[in-house]
């Protein structure tokens, strides 16, 4: 058993809905979203006061919360709404010449590798995909299959800390220390870290992490970090120029906040709910409850795959690799009418998508999730394997 009934009451997804997806945007606890609400109703009570007084001491307590909670130093944190916005922010600023290349994985999230297409073809950089071989058996062994690629012309290292399609937690720890001592940029993709397994980024030493807060943290939709290292924030231009650039009036303790956080009209009341989701979690000793949905995921791995006739993408040591997602292989090629039949006809939300050649769907887990839930999945999977 993975919930219980006072978990489930926690939080505002529909009942009639078997939800399997947290992955992609979580899901907000109704006492995180009343806080988000509380904010929102002094924003519009009085928005003079709440966006040029009341936030700007709010937006410094919810990031120091966040820089601790990281382990980082809160000068080096800004916010934004997703890691997407974030990182497309990073590759604008980037110096790059032709033939400079980006080293990445073949596992990277769709988008990512879109922006990164994008600004190479306007620089004449290269993004190049070290294949990850599968399945994934230890870190010694990844860590070689991603250094392969490493040429001369290697500027940048971009790679995910837990994949989306593949949901594999990767070991990035030695990349990170390989790329310093070879003066190589770390540009790490952690959108589905926060919350889901411990960060250190003092001890990682990225020089750009990324990461979302609206995932496995469980706060409302749009609230993401940027974390750059003090020595390249000058190097780093904001997608939005305002009142911050170049101030008589600084917000917060760096220019790379200040530059930050005047971006015309906004509702910031989002960003100011990390305190309570922090505190929301260990109210409700939520690394318990992640710890029971891990353990429940390399159960259902073992499952699963006794009834689909496809190879796991991980070997013999899943808890090095999975955290509260499991994602596997089915033959299915049509997967948009798959992933009709599963929403339509048994109102399970799961996604479901294409990687490389492969038809893969992804199950996610949370504190709201029963046994039931996953029961009537590896039912419906045995439904559909029979067919």
């Amino acid at each position: 058993m993975i919930r219980d009934k006072n978990i489930n009451s926690l939080f505002l997804l529909d009942d009639n809905i078997t939800y399997l997806n947290h992955g992609s945007f979580g899901a907000c606890p109704k006492p995180i979203f009343e806080s988000l609400q509380k904010y929102q109703t002094q924003l519009e009570n009085q928005p003079v006061q709440f966006l040029d007084h009341d936030s700007q001491a709010l937006m410094v307590k919810s990031r120091n919360c966040l820089a601790e909670f990281i382990d980082c130093n809160p000068e080096n944190l800004v916010f934004f709404q997703n890691p997407t916005t974030a990182i497309n922010e990073i590759v604008r600023s980037l110096k790059l010449n032709k033939n400079d290349e980006i080293l990445s994985t073949n596992h990277e999230y769709g988008a990512m590798d879109k922006t990164w297409n994008f600004i190479c073809k306007k620089t004449g950089a290269k993004y190049i995909k070290s294949t990850i071989q599968l399945p994934v058996t230890d870190e010694q062994t990844f860590t070689n299959n991603f250094l392969a690629g490493v040429t001369s012309n290697t500027k940048i290292f971009f790679l995910s800390h837990m994949t989306s399609a593949t949901g594999l937690y990767f070991p990035v720890e030695e990349i990170c220390k390989f790329a310093k001592k070879n003066n190589i940029l770390t540009i790490i993709d952690g959108a589905h870290i926060p919350g889901h397994f411990p960060l250190s980024i003092n001890n990682l030493q990225p020089d750009i992490y990324v990461g979302a807060c609206h995932k496995w943290l469980l706060c409302p939709k749009g609230v993401s970090f940027l974390y750059v290292d003090k020595k390249l924030q000058k190097d780093i231009d904001p997608i939005i120029i305002s009142w911050g650039y170049d101030s008589e009036y600084p917000i917060g303790h760096s220019e790379f906040q200040v530059n930050h956080y005047w971006q015309g009209t906004r509702d910031v009341s989002a960003f100011l709910t990390i305190p309570e989701a922090i505190q929301f979690r260990q109210e409700y000793n939520w690394n318990n409850i992640s710890k029971k949905c891990k353990e429940r995921i390399i159960e259902f791995r073992s499952e699963i795959h006794q009834i689909i006739n496809t190879q796991s993408m991980i070997g013999n040591n899943p808890k090095d690799w999975l955290g509260q997602m499991y994602s596997f292989q089915v033959q299915y090629e049509d997967f948009i009418k798959l992933k009709n039949i599963f929403i339509n006809d048994y109102k399970i939300e799961i996604p479901i998508m294409r990687w490389e050649d492969k038809t893969l769907i992804r199950i996610s887990l949370n504190g709201y999730n029963s046994e039931n839930d996953i029961e009537k999945l590896l039912n419906v999977m045995k439904t559909i394997n029979s067919n």
